[in-house]
């Protein structure tokens, strides 16, 4: 502000236990990666920590190797949808979020890794920052865990470091989805005030609408420490998407959504002409796509 004084997000230290780090990773038939995603948060130098493990209605060894750590270490939790249901990635997300007990909330998607420093050093940027209510940093496209010589790189979020009040982040990654923020680590009190997920969008699309519903309400800090590795790989969502040319119908969806949730919005004039510019982009891209098919 400009006198200098710090508002703290309403309510910072009072939902859950106020130094705990709640952790959900919601998984599908995750065998292959997700013994390396809880082995990641098991290996943190903070220890106040949970990890609520949320099986989406898997049929392979999932929910084996997810007991196996609850069974080593009692801050790892498994825990389903009723009947063993397929329930989408948005609903399991929010599934994770009624069994969390701490005062600060991160994603982590159970093919991906965390650095080991990464929820110390979240906590204490949020701690430091009351008035935020998240903080976001680029995540490492990690390409190199396949052993076949390709090389990682980091992702650019298109912005600098500080806090950004309310669009945020949302114009960036709008324009350019590569810019997509992953796994910040949110106060409760942030996640619960915009609704958690939307469930409407299962799977595709349901991190942006997320992400754009925290960004419109509040503000949220931006690190450029690289403390997330977002393995790439073409079994992953996004990639099983584009293969199955749903990727562009799917954004058409969440464009549309947006339309309508930035009305009213600061700055809500610039957002709609953003939204409709992405949304002639998509169009286009589907008209070439079916003209190629079509030689």
């Amino acid at each position: 502000m400009s006198d200098g004084t710090v508002n703290e997000f309403p309510g910072a230290v009072d939902a859950g236990d106020a130094g705990l780090v709640s952790v959900v990773v919601i998984v599908r038939n995750g065998e292959r990666f997700l013994a390396e995603a809880l082995e990641s948060i098991a290996a943190q130098t903070l220890s106040e920590w949970e990890t609520i493990v949320v099986d989406d209605g898997s049929s392979d060894r999932t929910r084996d190797i997810a007991a196996a750590f609850a069974g080593r270490d009692p801050r790892f939790r498994l825990v389903a949808h009723p009947g063993g249901a397929n329930r989408g990635m948005s609903a399991s997300r929010n599934l994770g979020r009624m069994h969390a007990r701490g005062a600060f909330l991160v994603f982590l998607d159970h093919d991906d890794a965390m650095d080991p420093t990464k929820l110390a050093r979240q906590r204490a940027l949020l701690e430091a920052h009351p008035e935020v209510g998240a903080v976001v940093h680029p995540n490492l496209r990690w390409e190199s865990w396949r052993g076949d010589g390709t090389a990682d790189w980091t992702q650019d979020l298109g912005a600098g470091e500080g806090v950004l009040a309310p669009p945020g982040l949302l114009p960036k990654f709008l324009a350019r989805t590569s810019a997509t923020p992953q796994s910040p680590l949110l106060r409760m009190q942030a996640f619960d005030a915009v609704g958690g997920y939307d469930e409407r969008f299962p799977a595709m699309c349901e991190d942006q609408v997320f992400l754009a519903k925290l960004s419109l309400s509040v503000p949220v800090l931006v690190s450029h420490e690289v403390l997330h590795r977002y393995r790439q790989h073409d079994d992953s969502c996004v990639f099983r998407s584009r293969r199955e040319g749903r990727h562009r119908a799917e954004r058409r969806r969440f464009l549309r959504w947006l339309r309508h949730e930035v009305r009213g919005q600061p700055g809500d004039r610039a957002l709609r002409a953003l939204v409709e510019r992405e949304m002639r982009r998509s169009w286009l891209a589907s008209l070439r796509a079916r003209l190629r098919f079509r030689r």
